[in-house]
């Protein structure tokens, strides 16, 4: 833990918060619950508050694994460690690569009853810098954008990262062509024995949903996929196999979208 956080307890609730962190009033369950009428994004998983005049932060309050309901994702949510924590921990990986995203100022768990109740998860982070590239890619010249998210994507899986939602609305773009990465629940090292794989998933994220919401073309999403190659120096081969298990992937989501 680096000295601008320290350990946190409110009631049943135990994680680590920033030094400066003074939002909750003193009893987080209360603050939330008032925090929750305000909520615009509500579903089965989690909940999302925008900030506010009397509320600077994003609040995220996480009740499930997933939206799909199944004995899997039950226990994953029941036994696995706080997600929050994770995204606390990978959040100073990230900063201390040189690569932006949410100041928390709050992660948290706590179980119905100890030590092994039903978890809830809690995340109070500080907006990002920049704007959404799916926003971007609507008003400026698309090319320009999508060339500009391939060196940074290739630049962000050269240290070692893969983002666990590869959105075009969990990435914003700062006027200096650094890109911040919003959304990290599922964002992780890559190793050695799985670094292709988690790469490609990124990238057949990416793809889909750029399609899907027709943001861009096929051809300029192939540009994309060209670029990021170019980007990440790989052999001519290796190029050419990897960019058609991304299409392979990326057609079968596409195909199973519009059953």
């Amino acid at each position: 833990m680096t000295a601008d956080f320290l350990p946190f307890e409110s009631g049943p609730w135990r994680g680590i918060c920033h030094r400066d962190f003074a939002g909750h009033g003193g009893n987080l369950d209360d603050w939330l619950e008032q925090l929750a009428t305000t909520s615009k994004r509500h579903c089965a998983s989690r909940w999302i508050t925008a900030p506010s005049p009397e509320y600077p932060w994003f609040v995220k309050v996480l009740t499930a694994a997933s939206e799909h309901d199944s004995l899997w994702n039950r226990l994953k949510w029941q036994l696995r460690s706080s997600r929050s924590l994770h995204v606390w921990h990978i959040s100073q990986e990230l900063q201390a690569a040189g690569f932006g995203c949410p100041e928390i100022q709050l992660a948290a768990r706590k179980r119905a009853w100890q030590p092994l109740g039903w978890p809830t998860d809690v995340l109070v982070m500080s907006p990002v810098a920049g704007q959404m590239v799916q926003t971007l890619l609507k008003s400026e010249p698309v090319q320009d954008i999508l060339n500009i998210v391939a060196q940074e994507l290739a630049r962000f899986h050269a240290a070692g990262f893969v983002h666990g939602d590869c959105l075009p609305g969990n990435l914003f773009l700062e006027s200096s062509g650094r890109l911040n990465f919003i959304d990290n629940d599922r964002t992780m090292r890559i190793h050695a024995w799985d670094r292709l794989p988690r790469i490609r998933r990124n990238l057949v994220q990416f793809a889909f949903h750029l399609l899907r919401r027709n943001l861009v073309t096929r051809d300029q999403a192939q540009n994309f996929l060209l670029k990021y190659v170019q980007y990440a120096q790989w052999p001519k081969g290796m190029a050419d196999r990897e960019l058609a298990r991304v299409w392979h992937w990326t057609d079968r989501r596409l195909s199973a979208e519009s059953r």
